[in-house]
């Protein structure tokens, strides 16, 4: 039996192939693909701004069904939240299992993301069987090494696929509490007062995850209308246009709401170079700026060390995730009051792939899900 796939042959180039439907072998499983979301760094990866090795699959924000599982799939892999079985439904971790021998797993093994060893699922060449090891695809083969999670029941159907997006919100939130123990008037806490720069998809989860975490005022900047007005949704209390205004005219804004201050937290989402310069202007004096946003190089930009000296701050990177935060996402989505659903704006074949992925950033384009199966 033949399988489709879109294969990214190069930058700007995908095409629709077929490929044998692969058996699994006794630690793997093969999972039929039901959604995937359009994450941005399959635009990036479109676009040329990612070094990767191509033909590559893309896709890795994935909810599919079991077709196949090995007879010891469940003992290798982690499973959480199984056993499971064929029919299930599940999300994949991307990243794979850590290999344990590489530098940052023997010296660093709390920052399991560092791990040079471990593949990810939508960024690794496609060359050689099984071939399919990413996501915009009718099947997916899922590797012994990998951590499978069984969706939860009560996760409601239409949010599922925003399980990876979440893990990486819910992650740049966490990383406003670290590093190490919180002393008074450090780190995020209830009642903090942040501002998300940038509001594509993940600033509208990092809004909502900080608006169900008891945070205070949330000061939500970006260039689009209709993306603050979605900010508000999610629970964003002051919507700031960057068209609108000026550097200056932001800083004076957010001082303003912060009796003088500034913002205790400041996340980029944006992907921009200058405004994570802007971040260091407009959180205050012992306050943390969490860098979200550039997970591909996007160029540099004026920074004033001094001010950092001077402000005595917390600059907080995030690579990904640990495996386990995908625990933290599904929790996350079988408890939260924002309207999540209303981040879903698109759902399309796997034929129109590079349609969807053009769609990204434009009015009224957050989250664009393929349904391989359509």
């Amino acid at each position: 039996m033949q399988v489709q796939a879109a294969v990214m042959l190069q930058p700007g180039q995908i095409e629709i192939r077929e490929f044998e439907k692969p058996t699994p072998a006794d630690d793997a499983l093969l999972l039929q693909v039901d959604s995937v979301g359009i994450c941005g760094s399959d635009k990036h990866m479109y676009l040329g701004h990612t070094a990767l090795k191509f033909p590559v699959i893309p896709g890795h924000e994935v909810v599919g069904t079991v077709a196949e599982i090995g007879k010891n799939a469940n003992q290798v892999m982690n499973v959480m939240g199984g056993p499971i079985k064929a029919g299930d439904r599940v999300t994949v971790v991307p990243g794979s299992k850590n290999c344990g021998r590489c530098y940052y797993c023997l010296h660093v093994p709390g920052r399991p993301t560092l791990c040079s060893g471990r593949t990810i699922y939508g960024f690794s060449n496609s060359e050689t069987p099984p071939y399919l090891n990413g996501e915009f695809a009718e099947y997916t083969y899922i590797h012994g090494n990998s951590w499978v999670y069984k969706m939860p029941e009560s996760v409601p159907d239409e949010i599922r696929v925003l399980t990876e997006p979440v893990a990486v919100a819910t992650r740049a939130v966490e990383r406003a509490c670290a590093p190490g123990l919180p002393q008074i008037g450090d780190g995020y806490s209830i009642g903090s007062r942040v501002a998300v720069l940038g509001c594509g998809p993940i600033g509208l989860l990092v809004v909502a995850v900080l608006r169900d975490s008891g945070a205070g005022t949330i000061i939500a900047t970006d260039l689009i209308d209709s993306r603050l007005e979605m900010a508000k949704q999610m629970g964003a209390n002051v919507v700031i246009n960057v068209g609108d205004t000026t550097p200056e005219e932001r800083v004076e804004q957010i001082q303003e709401l912060t009796n003088g201050v500034g913002v205790d937290i400041a996340i980029e989402c944006a992907g921009l170079p200058a405004v994570f310069s802007e971040a260091l202007d407009v959180v205050r004096r012992g306050g943390k700026v969490i860098e979200v946003g550039h997970y591909t190089d996007s160029g540099d930009t004026q920074v004033r060390p001094h001010q950092i000296c001077n402000k005595d701050l917390d600059v907080c990177g995030v690579w990904a995730y640990p495996q386990i935060q995908f625990q933290t996402a599904l929790d996350y989505l079988q408890i939260t009051r924002a309207p999540l659903h209303e981040l879903i704006t698109h759902h399309l074949p796997l034929h129109q792939l590079e349609k969807g992925i053009d769609m990204l950033g434009q009015e009224g384009v957050y989250k664009v899900v393929i349904e391989p199966q359509l």
